[in-house]
């Protein structure tokens, strides 16, 4: 009976190492060279250093043209900031204003990433964003989660629900991320309640009031199609769109047709625009 026992604990912490070692790898494979916006072709954009929580964090920021909203982007878990030019470009030729954070342990910042640090970052920037874009507040924010920031943005609105963004954007969310470490290796079932960085974007964006738009492709191998359609019934705001990609995976969903319906849903909800 104890060699049973030891042996089934023996099992259970080989699993849990496993588990560990996958949280670790698999939700922070964060790219922490620094950049600057020029490099990649995006002159338009400015490194700005923001101290918060005994950190420095780098954003890259971009004035508005005229009333156009500004959108506080949270990337995915993948490289830096440079990995987004492109769609940087893009909302900044639509005259939209830019804040986007690079999280603890990429792109430049200092400090290590976990879901505690990460929230406290993004929670002082979302307070502070008249810091970084004076006459900025919360009224003209357009969150953008992108995959791992989806979780960040619900997070945020959880915790800012009386005082909530003009607009929230998912681009491929998960309910949680022991739901995604179950459905890629479901042995984990067990044991994916001891993960210490859970973002729980179902039931964080049931507190979401401000309009909703997700683009998820059905295609999707990382964050399972359905996942996205979860999170877009727990959301609790009547102003909500699920827009299913045709055909696109994981990181294919910026296509010409999704960004005129991204274009179309920011600007039917922003201030100073027709």
């Amino acid at each position: 009976m104890l060699y049973t026992t030891l042996k089934f604990l023996a099992i259970a912490a080989a699993l849990w190492g496993l588990l560990s070692l996958y949280e670790r790898w698999s939700v922070y494979p964060l790219d922490d060279t620094r950049i600057d916006p020029a490099q990649v072709g995006l002159p338009a954009l400015r490194e700005v250093r923001f101290r918060a929580n005994d950190q420095t964090l780098i954003l890259w920021v971009a004035e508005p043209k005229g009333d156009k909203p500004v959108i506080l982007y949270f990337h995915g878990n993948a490289g830096n900031l440079a990995n987004r030019a492109q769609r940087f470009s893009l909302m900044i030729d639509q005259g939209y204003g830019l804040v986007a954070l690079a999280y603890r342990g990429s792109g430049g910042s200092t400090g290590r990433p976990s879901e505690r640090a990460i929230t406290a970052d993004a929670t002082a920037l979302y307070d502070r964003i008249s810091e970084v874009l004076p006459g900025t507040d919360a009224d003209r924010l357009v969150l953008y989660g992108e995959s791992l920031g989806s979780g960040v943005a619900a997070r945020l609105v959880s915790l800012r629900a009386e005082r909530q963004p003009r607009a929230v954007i998912l681009e491929a969310p998960y309910t949680s991320i022991p739901d995604v470490a179950r459905h890629h290796m479901p042995w984990t079932a067990a044991l994916s309640w001891k993960m210490t960085n859970r973002w729980d974007t179902k039931e964080h964006i049931a507190s979401l009031q401000a309009p909703l738009l997700i683009l998820h492709g059905d295609r999707d191998r990382v964050i399972p199609f359905a996942q996205g359609q979860r999170v877009h019934e727990r959301a609790a705001t009547a102003d909500k769109t699920f827009l299913a990609v045709n055909g696109a995976g994981h990181d294919d969903l910026w296509r010409e047709d999704t960004r005129a319906s991204l274009w179309q849903f920011i600007e039917a909800r922003a201030p100073g625009l027709p």
